[in-house]
């Protein structure tokens, strides 16, 4: 698979853009701020349909229009695909493969990619949800499906969190009657993203040890694991209830080693 042509339309810094893109390798060069970054986030995003440098879409439309556009034509076993996606500032997004209306997500089943930026020293330097972001888009890239159960998960923990304020202002009773019913969706979605992650890391030990052996010419049995939350708070039995929105995709803690 490859990236042929990117078009794009109220993106960034970018009223148009047309760039082709040949077979092998491909240079941007130009001044700092004329956007190259711009474009290589632009590739990226119909592989996990968000930016590496920010955490909303708005940004990325041009100040002062209300939607972006963006075509990617790439080539694969032979064949042209076109992917569409409309970044909508308030509405929800549009997506198209060949001009057919697709959902969103269904771009990740077409075009997958490995984006290397400065902010991913964030993944050893940061906090353990950067962590899990690294972890979640690898996930997709090799599991496209899963998408709709990370979207999925997000949007049970929105609902659940607010359906847990609203008890807090007295509204109890109707509150217990329902969250037995996110409880069980939390559960369903996080136990598959938890699955994903460790099969993903299983995945990742021995390309990690071969190329640990590469650099150093020593085989010191670098290792990955996952330390996640919800094992330890079992074994203490203080599991809590509570969630927060911002803990949307945080079944677990990730340890590199």
């Amino acid at each position: 698979m490859r990236v042929a042509h990117l078009s794009l339309a109220d993106y960034r810094n970018y009223a148009t853009a047309e760039v082709p893109f040949a077979a092998g390798p491909n240079l941007l060069v130009g001044r700092n701020g004329q956007g190259k970054t711009n474009l290589a986030e632009a590739i990226a995003y119909f592989a996990t349909l968000r930016s590496h440098r920010v955490t909303g879409d708005a940004a990325l439309i041009r100040a002062g229009q209300e939607s972006a556009i963006l075509r990617m034509r790439v080539e694969a076993a032979g064949r042209d695909v076109l992917l569409e996606a409309q970044i909508n500032r308030d509405r929800p997004n549009r997506a198209q493969v060949n001009r057919n209306a697709v959902r969103p997500r269904e771009l990740t089943r077409w075009f997958s990619t490995v984006l290397f930026a400065p902010e991913d020293l964030g993944i050893v330097r940061g906090d353990p949800s950067g962590r899990r972001r690294f972890l979640d888009d690898a996930v997709i890239a090799r599991t496209p499906a899963l998408s709709g159960t990370l979207s999925d998960y997000e949007r049970v923990v929105r609902q659940r969190t607010s359906l847990l304020k609203s008890a807090r202002s007295g509204a109890r009773n109707s509150v217990e009657a329902t969250l037995d019913v996110w409880d069980a969706q939390l559960v369903e979605h996080g136990s598959r993203i938890m699955l994903a992650r460790r099969e993903l890391l299983r995945g990742l030990e021995e390309p990690l040890r071969a190329g640990y052996e590469t650099l150093v010419e020593q085989d010191h049995g670098p290792k990955l694991s996952l330390l996640e939350t919800v094992a330890s708070a079992r074994e203490r039995g203080s599991a809590s209830r509570e969630t927060s929105p911002s803990a949307s995709f945080t079944p677990g803690r990730e340890c590199f080693t």
